[in-house]
């Protein structure tokens, strides 16, 4: 996997970037998924084990949208991406 997929995990997870690497690194040798370009998808085998993930967060992701707005979810969405974009670039910034 390369570092730009390890970069977008950590991120939307906030999860340490080696674990992260671990993880995908499990996936892939146990041929659950494969690299396709830069993101990481699911094989015959990684299908049923990825379905049954989302089946079990669907209610919570449910009940944290619940009765959202379509156009605010995307509001937020966007709102989001720009906060996190100028946050990945302070460390950057604050060495320059």
């Amino acid at each position: 996997m390369t570092t730009d997929v390890v970069t977008r995990h950590w991120r939307a997870q906030r999860a340490d970037p080696a674990d992260v690497r671990a993880a995908l690194g499990v996936l892939l040798e146990r041929r659950l998924s494969v690299a396709d370009g830069t993101h990481p998808r699911p094989t015959e085998a990684g299908r049923e084990p990825t379905a049954a993930v989302g089946a079990e967060s669907a209610p919570v992701t449910a009940r944290v949208r619940g009765g959202t707005p379509a156009e605010d979810l995307a509001a937020a969405g966007r709102a989001l991406a720009l906060v996190t974009e100028r946050a990945d670039a302070e460390p950057a910034a604050l060495t320059a």
